[in-house]
């Protein structure tokens, strides 16, 4: 896809059609390459990942704006003592090159900020994902640490870099 607009919808409600494509995302090699994403991944993993939103802080669907077409999914993990929010956040490979997480990002800050316990998003990345941190790049987030072997590369633990946007 080209439309590099970026400009999308972000959906807190998960229903069951949701399965269904967050199934097909998840068999891609590179979400299960830098998330956590079980693997294999397999529909009932989809199915307890809407089923269950606890799981999560708080979690969205990023939606094509024009279409509501979902392209990823962005959660805050949790927030800790100190209000950092922990973000994660994935695109489907059908939503690539569009921008659509950094937009995603911006209207997270923008729920975020209604929070009175959360004071800062934080991401961690992996060092080699360059794709993802383009994106918090673009979001506004500033690299302020490393984590020795902090995320993983495929089945390998790698080293994260650490990056914040103050509220």
């Amino acid at each position: 896809m080209s439309n590099t607009s970026g400009v999308v919808a972000l959906r807190e409600i998960f229903d069951e059609s949701d399965i269904e494509w967050i199934t097909e995302a998840c068999q891609d090699p590179e979400i299960q390459r830098w998330t956590l994403v079980p693997r294999p991944y397999t529909r009932d993993h989809a199915r307890h990942f809407v089923e269950h939103p606890e799981m999560e802080y708080w979690r969205w669907i990023v939606e094509q704006d024009d279409t509501g077409t979902p392209v990823g999914l962005v959660s805050i993990h949790g927030v800790n003592d100190n209000g950092d929010a922990e973000v994660g956040y994935w695109v489907a490979p059908w939503g690539r090159g569009m921008r659509v997480m950094s937009s995603a990002l911006a209207r997270v800050m923008d729920a975020a900020a209604t929070d009175p316990s959360i004071r800062a998003l934080t991401a961690r990345i992996a060092e080699g994902n360059t794709a993802s941190r383009r994106v918090v790049q673009r979001a506004g987030f500033i690299e302020v640490g490393r984590i020795e072997s902090g995320c993983r590369d495929g089945d390998s633990p790698t080293d994260a870099l650490l990056y914040r946007r103050a509220l």
